[in-house]
């Protein structure tokens, strides 16, 4: 989806916008890095951030950091063509897995 003034299009292809830390580090090691333990902030640029850390959906000994986004979606209509618009919403950005020794 590509959104340019007013208009919208569909664009097909692929993105990958995510990054696993993986275990090198252990939870203190991390601990003056907003990504490595559970809260909210607002980064330099003004972009909210949320971190939550051994829940259900991280597991035990790790965090997952997302940031609060413009997401745009196309939905089909019956006719043909489609119906565009755009939500704001927390979308997955990175992972942390902390060493455990």
């Amino acid at each position: 989806m590509k959104r340019s003034g007013t208009s919208y299009s569909i664009e097909r292809g692929w993105a990958f916008n995510n990054l696993t830390y993986l275990p090198f580090m252990t939870r203190a090691q991390w601990s003056a890095n907003p990504l490595g333990y559970a809260n909210s902030w607002k980064a330099s640029d003004e972009s909210l951030w949320r971190t939550e850390c051994d829940t259900e959906v991280t597991g035990s000994n790790a965090c997952r950091s997302y940031g609060w986004t413009t997401v745009y979606h196309a939905l089909p209509k019956p006719g043909g063509g489609y119906t565009f618009g755009q939500d704001n919403q927390w979308v997955f950005n990175n992972m942390v897995m902390f060493r455990r020794w």
